[in-house]
């Protein structure tokens, strides 16, 4: 277990230094202008940002060295990352574990070393920010050790920043996929509203009246038959100005619900909850003098993106409340079958939802009750005439 124990922290060490994505990329100006800073403040022609991978040292950033990376048997910087704090290398030449360096043998005839490690957030040690000389006796002041630190502090929080744009980018660019894929659904949504439309005036429409037509030409040849001729003719017609009602109040409700808001939230939450075999606990608290037609129609188009919600999730149970406090206040609450999936186009209806919210300036959010049951939290504005 002991022997294991090394080789362990080596894999999580280069799990972290690989979840930056630094190693191999090119060079950048935060990392060159910060080797250039720590050769300045130690006096030191020659300084680097390096990185220790499993069996190499990579240069991110360089001054005065002829090399991008050196292989890890070499590496002064190797040393470095297995201590805490400032490593200083007076005279490499004496020192056993870089005597036979071939970077102190020859050129560039290395002498001194001092570097400082770059650790990650979660302490693991990724490489070392490091300035060196070929003149001899050379030492740095405690002032000097400690800005060489800092600027390896600096490096570590420049790493994590670029992790987290990464981080960012790949999320909006997510996002960004997501809301193409909304928008194909939104597209297929309307065609889907089009062609129910279509369906509706040639299904019930055309071919009604096209039967009709034939019935009264019957009844023009057919003089016994007239009388049964025109009844059906009657019937039919009767049936094509009903479904033209039916129609034209699933695009614009009738004039009887706009003198009553209520009642075309009421008979619209009715028809839904019989349609789709849930036990509805339903209360509206709000009389008709106090909700305008406009906010009313706002409620009732909410409702028909909002209620649908709940089918993929195959409820069985939902509370819905209609309440006015400081704001309308509806409230959809509902408890998911354990075995249901999410339908994308459902996630189209909950994008729907909560853009018609914004428009009248309010909010939806989507929470968890203390029994854990799902809940759908919508807050409209007050309308104007009785907004306080």
């Amino acid at each position: 277990m002991k022997n294991e124990l090394p080789d362990l922290r080596e894999e999580m060490r280069l799990a972290d230094l690989y979840s930056f994505g630094i190693l191999d990329t090119e060079e950048e100006e935060d990392f060159s202008q910060l080797v250039e800073l720590a050769a300045r403040i130690t006096n030191c022609p020659m300084a680097a940002i390096s990185f220790i991978d499993k069996d190499r040292q990579w240069f991110k950033a360089i001054k005065n060295l002829g090399v991008r990376q050196t292989g890890r048997d070499v590496s002064f910087c190797q040393h470095t990352i297995q201590q805490d704090g400032v490593l200083i290398v007076s005279d490499a030449s004496t020192d056993a574990r870089f005597q036979s360096s071939p970077f102190v043998t020859g050129n560039p005839n290395i002498s001194f070393y001092a570097g400082a490690p770059i650790s990650s957030l979660s302490g693991q040690k990724l490489g070392a920010v490091c300035v060196l000389d070929s003149a001899q006796n050379r030492a740095l002041s405690k002032f000097q050790q400690e800005s060489l630190q800092t600027i390896a502090n600096q490096i570590s929080r420049l790493l994590e920043l670029k992790r987290k744009n990464k981080s960012l980018i790949n999320y909006t660019n997510k996002l960004i996929e997501a809301e193409k894929a909304l928008h194909r659904l939104s597209i297929k949504e309307e065609e889907t509203e089009r062609n129910f439309i279509a369906n509706q005036l040639h299904e019930n429409f055309a071919q009604t009246l096209a039967a009709t037509k034939l019935y009264i030409e019957f009844a023009e040849t057919e003089k016994d038959l007239a009388a049964d001729f025109l009844a059906k003719s009657k019937n039919n017609l009767e049936h094509i100005i009903n479904e033209i009602r039916l129609l034209c109040n699933y695009i614009k409700p009738s004039d009887k619900y706009q003198a009553s808001p209520t009642l075309l939230i009421n008979d619209y939450v009715q028809q839904w909850s019989l349609n789709s075999n849930v036990e509805l606990t339903y209360s509206m608290q709000i009389q008709d003098q106090d909700l305008p037609a406009e906010t009313g129609l706002s409620i009732y188009r909410l409702l028909q993106t909002v209620l649908p919600l709940t089918k993929t999730y195959r409820v069985r149970k939902l509370a819905l409340s209609i309440a006015l406090n400081s704001s309308i206040e509806i409230s959809v609450v509902y408890q998911p079958s354990t075995n249901a999936t999410v339908d994308p186009s459902q996630l189209l209806l909950l994008k729907k939802s909560i853009s018609m919210a914004q428009a009248e300036g309010g909010q939806l959010q989507v929470t968890r009750t203390p029994e854990g049951a799902h809940q759908i939290q919508i807050q409209l504005p007050l309308p104007v005439q009785i907004a306080v």
